[in-house]
């Protein structure tokens, strides 16, 4: 009968493997959210030709949003739309090309938060119910990725792996 020698270094190694990948894979789902038939109307409605409706839970102004992404014919890019709980369009998401269209507070928080950053996608919220503006930014920092929102004073209000 032979033995078999098991290294409990490489088991504690394997679980600590499995639970990271499990725990990744429920954050992607939960990110994920349906659309709900109130807004899918009120997006057909403005724009009949919208198709692929993929939702996703945000905070922007401190107000929870569901995060509307579409394809229209005739645009390169997806349309980003926010709706509040009760299913009113609350604002646009806007693409932005480069972080130079941003403060410079929005800059040097980013850097100072995320030394040696590579921006790979910005987006911009107005906030339709008074002054300013909230960033969100994915990113490639330390060996990770990073979904940072900032508002335009350069206070950084939420920061999540993606």
């Amino acid at each position: 009968m032979r033995k078999i020698k098991i290294n409990s270094r490489n088991i504690i190694n394997s679980l600590g493997l499995a639970l990271m990948m499990g725990l990744a894979a429920s954050a992607a789902q939960a990110e994920s959210a349906p659309v709900p038939d109130k807004v899918r109307a009120d997006i057909l409605k403005r724009h009949p030709s919208a198709q692929d409706l993929q939702a996703s839970h945000e905070v922007h102004f401190k107000r929870k949003l569901l995060e509307v992404s579409f394809k229209v014919e005739g645009e390169e890019q997806p349309l980003l739309e926010l709706f509040r709980e009760d299913g009113h369009l609350f604002s646009n998401e806007l693409l932005v090309d480069d972080i130079s269209e941003a403060s410079t507070a929005v800059k040097q928080a980013l850097d100072n938060a995320y030394p040696g950053n590579q921006i790979k996608r910005i987006e911009m919220v107005a906030n339709p119910n008074g002054v300013g503006e909230e960033y969100e930014i994915y990113i490639q920092a330390g060996g990770a990725n990073w979904k940072v929102s900032i508002n335009e004073k350069g206070e950084i209000v939420q920061r999540d792996g993606w």
